[in-house]
């Protein structure tokens, strides 16, 4: 699955296989702010629900 994921230019990724085209960094997928946000939306979200 993760060899189906190709960059199309800086910043743009597009899987092959769902043909979903995302935003991500420049020379990998995921990006540290990212997974900052991810961690932070995940906290939040655990703190809404309980």
């Amino acid at each position: 699955m993760q060899d189906s994921v190709k960059r199309q230019a800086v910043g743009i990724w597009k899987c092959n296989s769902c043909k979903k085209v995302i935003a991500g960094g420049a020379w990998t997928v995921s990006t540290t702010a990212a997974a900052t946000v991810r961690s932070t939306v995940r906290r939040l979200r655990e703190i809404t629900e309980a």
